[in-house]
């Protein structure tokens, strides 16, 4: 196996699935390098979301070519949920590359990376499990063996990280009308409750202090504890998940995303609340304020039942911080529904939004609707809906200051020499001074200064060794 160099684009999943090709390559004996120049092995991992993206991947394969010319040795692949949705076009626009790899092979990439070696042929892997019966609409799902046979593997090589992405919950059964991912990442499966609990003592075991486990529909998860445990058997549902990863010795923080307000049910409000190692944090994506823009969305909820999530969870979890994902300029948003949008935004006082004019994506149900916003009204849209959220963002961290919280140290901060950097169980930043020694340890840190992306802080216990004065 040879050195090998991964670019990332796009969501937590691609992330994880970066680093669980990263551990299936290594276990093969290659040799992940930091700089593409070194590597005679090199893979984009992509993103279908938005068109930006997969602009960014041919405009990248354009500079990497160059490379190719100078090594004629060098392999050079495409994966992801941009290989999966344009396939053999990937091959045919650019007939340098050597691999196109979908997101349900990433499993193989060793052996197909192997396979391409040996006999010098292009190769395309698209294999997808057949679409079964969602598990948030069945009372005892089942695994079927198409499925199983295209789920990860019990528990990745050891990886050493403070922070680990998990996936638990595979595809989407979800037909959101802008969404790409169910045609990307195939039908939801759930891995079995013990692979994930295997995974995460794995971890654990290497170092790791905090899971976030991933999804794109996370609150869906069901699965028996092994794929081939009997019909009638227990399901778990994330919040058991939860539950039982409290339990492993060394996992101090439990997050999660991202979650369907559908599906975000009392049971798994509850457990965030109760349970010690979850996080008094949730993403939930709530994509417009305007029920009916929501409707034509597809998304199976309205502003009311989205509103009435967010005050139960703010009934369990009063300190629990709050962010979400939106949509501006989808077809046939009006001002008046985009007005509805601000004041949901205004209602809620979120802690911090992903925020997005619509891209239209082929392959997906409202590509070439009528009613498409114009380009400058989106953008101006979504200029206004930013600087909503950047005020409430600040507001709410300015607020919290006097307020103490425990940050995980993660490493240094690039805000000053003698800063680090970490995160609070809400999910904000906090640079705090202190030295080498905090890293992977968690602190109690009063906040000192709020700003839009979080806080300054001052630790409130002896952390060996002097410390600057925070302006």
């Amino acid at each position: 196996m040879s050195k090998f160099f991964i670019q990332t684009y796009g969501c937590q999943m691609n992330v994880a699935d970066t680093d669980r090709m990263t551990a299936l390559l290594e276990r093969a004996g290659g040799e992940a390098v930091e700089r593409p120049e070194e590597a005679d092995l090199i893979l984009l991992n992509t993103c279908s979301v938005r068109e930006k993206p997969e602009l960014k991947v041919y405009s990248r394969l354009g500079e990497l070519r160059k490379l190719k010319r100078r090594n004629p040795d060098l392999l050079l692949g495409v994966c992801g949920c941009q290989a999966q949705r344009e396939g053999e076009a990937i091959l045919r626009n650019a007939p340098y590359v050597d691999l196109v790899l979908g997101t349900a092979n990433i499993e193989r990439v060793a052996e197909l990376v192997a396979q391409v070696r040996r006999t010098g042929e292009r190769l395309l892997a698209l294999e997808m499990p057949r679409r079964g019966t969602p598990s948030w609409m069945s009372p005892d799902p089942h695994m079927t063996t198409d499925l199983v046979d295209l789920l990860p593997e019990a528990a990745p090589p050891a990886r050493g990280k403070l922070k680990a992405f998990v996936p638990v919950i595979l595809g989407c059964d979800f037909a959101c009308t802008y969404c790409i991912v169910p045609k990307t990442r195939g039908p939801e499966r759930s891995r079995p409750a013990g692979d994930v609990l295997g995974e995460v003592r794995a971890l654990a075991q290497t170092g790791t202090r905090e899971v976030m486990l991933l999804g794109q529909t996370v609150d869906a998860y069901k699965a028996h504890y092994h794929a081939d445990d009997p019909p009638g058997s227990r399901v778990w549902s994330l919040a058991d998940l939860i539950w039982a990863i409290n339990d492993v010795d060394g996992i101090e923080r439990i997050r999660f995303t991202s979650p369907h307000p559908m599906l975000m049910h009392d049971e798994l409000i509850d457990a965030v609340a109760e349970c010690p190692a979850a996080c008094e944090w949730i993403h939930l994506p709530v994509q417009s304020g305007s029920s009916a823009v929501l409707k034509r969305m597809a998304r199976r909820y309205n502003r009311e039942r989205y509103l009435d999530r967010v005050r139960r969870i703010r009934q369990a979890m009063p300190g629990c911080a709050l962010t979400t994902d939106i949509i501006v300029g989808f077809p046939g948003e009006t001002e008046a529904d985009f007005q509805e949008t601000l004041s949901l935004v205004e209602e809620v006082r979120f802690d911090g939004a992903y925020m997005f004019a619509y891209s239209p994506r082929p392959d997906t149900p409202a590509y070439g609707w009528d009613g498409e916003v114009p380009h400058g009204e989106k953008i101006e849209r979504l200029n206004r809906l930013i600087a909503l959220q950047n005020r409430i963002s600040l507001e709410n961290n300015q607020e919290q200051v006097g307020r103490t919280f425990e940050v995980l140290v993660e490493g240094p901060s690039e805000e000053g020499a003698g800063l680090f950097t970490g995160y609070t169980r809400e999910n904000k930043t906090c640079h705090l001074p202190g030295h080498p020694g905090l890293v992977g340890r968690t602190v109690k840190v009063r906040a000192t200064r709020g700003a839009q992306w979080g806080f300054m802080g001052e630790p409130l216990e002896p952390v060996g060794a002097a410390l600057p004065v925070l302006a």
